[in-house]
């Protein structure tokens, strides 16, 4: 042993005759590897520790001690805290330094990933040598960055497209896609994939079979699709200006379709990979790398300051702090923080139980789904079946992985096997003396261990736990349409539910790949109670003459992923108006929405699924068209003064703020973070804004009860501020200061 610091081991080896620098990266006191201020200044020393000894190394090769993890990037924590552009900047040319010591030193390099590989360690292994990767489904390697509002800083936009390619470089960093191995070496990133069983030992042998194609640097692994087609075609595509030209010009033009310039980083990308002039097997060496990087270094500073890549980091943080939750506090019952069940239920085979079964045999979880009629079952097999086939078609299964989670569903017409179930989900319609007739029936079938939950948008869960024996076991579990996409599901507290109950159900929440968020049993829950104001404003302002499309388009400039009178077409008419209802009682006059409901439900236009509501939806994609016949229906008639942006914007967006300052005063939701973070993944509230109680405190409390209270005079009472947002505004410290 040569060396031993905190975070690197590095030892000799004879391999045959092949003399061998192992390199074993195992960051002391954490669970993953990640470039920190101290281990890059080990890294350093490492470095400079092997060039010195380069004599008694033929090839160096850099495993994980992390099971599990390779390299998870450089630490975010660093990049949230630079202050400025310039003092990101240097952060990034300290990175690209140690890289380049690392690509410079004199004998071959290999990198065996059998774990996550991201960011930083994705760049470290592009100035590899060698890319090795396990057939390990954790073994995943690529640039994220994007997805937290930066490009890749230390060689990834200069040295990616040395090894894939320029198009294919830009559907990865873009995106900031992550491959399995398989997709990986397919496409070139990776240039052997090797069996999980013994991997270091297969990659040894793997060296000692390539040791001659290593030395002469020639390419190891599969030719890439230049151009994103291959052949002579991507090749002059990805080697002549014109051809170039095509392809920055579409990643532009598809960029700004998708975010319509709201994630700069992703342009900033594109500029950088164009600028700096890389290309496939275009390497740079001495000054012109350096100028590349620097490039890279300047247009990551550039991103790296914005409020928008702070935002998206705090997102991070805040995704990342529930992997860690049990969804209690910490002094509660810890038992089930990291148990993953092996079998669940379903009662009620309809359009969401089908989708939650489906969502169970995804995850391996075997799931019987329950319903009183063998059609309602067909049904709800049907849904899964598709969802199954879609996987299938995409290659994201295999047909073997299709028939084993097909097979995971058992349909029945009895609760025989419910027994067994850790976890039931009661998914039946929306009415609560059938919920609770249902719920009673079904406590008798369950084993006294199993946790009960109802899968509401509306109804009390303190109510229907009064059909109970043992009320403790029972919770909400609020799943979002369509089920297989929304990642949100709130999990509701009853005023009888245990903390066992909910630490369960928050946990096969994160099972199933969703993001919990706890929420109190009150009307409305969270998410609903907080989009009322939203959606009933928006359809007051349509009664009032403003136009469809010009709402719609205020609020997706914004950064909503739909307009609010798209999103009322998509929930159903006749869903909204129900819960609109439920609202309204529990908080007067402030959730009354306009007759616009009413008169659309007299007609049975309920939105998309009867594709005609305040938008016509046509053909097999059902895409919408605006009717002006719509007006007439309503009996509005179009302003020939249009209102202005601004006005638009504020009207439906500061209820909901106005509304979240409640729901926080009386604990609807522990905090601002988990608000946030359920307004994103229920809703898609701009995440580049931060969240809704993030953007407010942004605009400022104390400008927004100013706003409001105008609003109050110009438009009517349900604008007041509230005496919760009045409060918080006067402290001055916002809604994360205050929790």
């Amino acid at each position: 042993m040569a060396l031993t610091e905190k975070a690197f081991r590095l030892s000799y080896r004879p391999l045959s005759d092949i003399k061998v620098a192992h390199v074993v990266f195992d960051l002391e006191g954490e669970k993953v590897n990640k470039f920190n201020r101290l281990v890059m200044n080990e890294f350093a020393e490492l470095l400079s520790e092997l060039k010195k000894n380069a004599v008694k190394t033929d090839v160096l090769l850099l495993t994980s001690g992390k099971k599990g993890n390779f390299i998870a990037g450089a630490d975010i924590n660093l990049i949230q805290s630079a202050r400025n552009a310039e003092e990101a900047t240097e952060l990034a040319r300290a990175g690209q330094k140690l890289i380049d010591l690392w690509e410079d030193l004199p004998f071959p390099k290999v990198v065996a990933i059998d774990g996550t590989c991201m960011g930083g360690g994705c760049e470290l292994s592009l100035a590899s040598t060698a890319i090795v990767i396990s057939k390990n489904p954790q073994a995943r390697i690529g640039l994220p960055e994007t997805l937290l509002g930066i490009i890749p800083g230390m060689g990834g936009c200069v040295r990616m497209p040395w090894k894939v390619g320029i198009a294919q470089s830009l559907e990865l960093i873009l995106a900031g896609k992550t491959l399995v191995g398989e997709k990986a070496y397919k496409l070139g990133l990776v240039d052997a994939l090797l069996e999980k069983e013994d991997f270091e030992a297969n990659t040894l042998a793997w060296i000692t079979r390539e040791l001659p194609r290593l030395k002469s640097g020639s390419r190891i692994g599969t030719e890439p699709k230049l151009g994103g087609i291959g052949g002579l075609a991507g090749s002059l595509m990805e080697s002549t200006w014109a051809g170039r030209k095509v392809i920055f010009s579409k990643a532009r033009a598809g960029v700004m379709a998708k975010t319509k310039g709201q994630y700069p980083a992703v342009l900033e990308a594109i500029d950088v990979i164009e600028s700096v002039g890389t290309g496939y097997r275009k390497f740079f060496q001495g000054e012109e790398r350096d100028l590349a990087l620097k490039r890279e270094a300047q247009g990551f500073g550039r991103v790296a300051a914005t409020d928008i890549s702070k935002n998206l980091i705090q997102l991070f943080f805040m995704t990342e702090a529930i992997k860690k939750s049990n969804g209690v506090s910490v002094s509660a019952s810890t038992e089930h923080a990291e148990v993953k069940i092996e079998s669940a239920g379903v009662v009620g085979a309809g359009v969401m139980g089908g989708g939650i079964a489906q969502l169970f045999a995804d995850k391996g979880v075997a799931v019987e789904m329950k319903d009183i009629a063998s059609p309602a079952l067909e049904l709800g097999v049907a849904s899964a079946l598709s969802l199954f086939k879609k996987s299938l078609k995409k290659r994201a299964i295999t047909q073997r992985q299709f028939d084993q989670k097909l097979n995971l569903i058992t349909p029945t017409l009895n609760y025989d096997g419910f027994k067994k179930a850790e976890l039931v989900v009661e998914a039946v319609i929306e009415k609560m003396d059938v919920k609770k007739s249902v719920l009673a029936e079904l406590e008798n079938h369950v084993g006294q261990g199993t946790v009960i939950a109802s899968n509401t948008s509306s109804l009390s869960i303190s109510e229907m736990q009064t059909a109970f024996k043992y009320p403790e076991r029972f919770v909400g579990m609020h799943f979002f349409n369509p089920v297989h996409r929304m990642p949100l599901v709130e999990v509701i507290r009853g005023t009888k539910s245990s903390d066992d109950a909910i630490a369960l159900t928050y946990q096969v929440c994160k099972q199933l790949g969703k993001m919990p968020v706890v929420v109190k049993d009150s009307a409305g829950f969270l998410v609903n109670r907080l989009l009322m104001p939203y959606l009933a404003e928006a359809a007051t302002l349509l009664v009032s003459g403003v136009k469809i499309d010009k709402i719609d388009a205020v609020l997706l400039d914004f950064g909503m992923p739909m307009g609010p009178i798209e999103l009322i077409d998509e929930v159903g008419l006749d869903v909204g108006e129900k819960v609109a209802g439920i609202l309204r009682a529990a908080f007067g006059e402030r959730m009354v929405a306009p007759d616009a409901f009413g008169k659309l439900i007299e007609k049975k236009w309920l939105g998309k699924k009867t594709v005609r509501g305040f938008y016509v939806y046509e053909g097999p994609k059902k895409v919408k068209k605006l009717d002006p016949e719509i007006y007439t229906v309503l009996g509005t008639t179009t302003s020939s003064q249009e209102m202005g942006s601004e006005e638009i914007l504020d009207r439906c967006i500061l209820g909901m703020v106005n509304e979240a300052a409640r729901c926080l005063s009386e604990k609807v939701v522990g905090s601002a973070a988990d608000l946030d973070l359920a307004m994103i993944m229920g809703t898609g509230f701009p995440p580049f804004r931060g969240g809704l109680a993030r953007y407010a405190d942004a605009r400022g409390l104390g400008s927004i009860v100013e706003r409001l209270s105008e609003l109050e005079k110009i438009v009517g009472p349900r604008f007041a501020p509230s005496e919760a947002l009045v409060v918080l505004s006067k402290t001055g410290r916002g809604f994360y200061g205050a929790t």
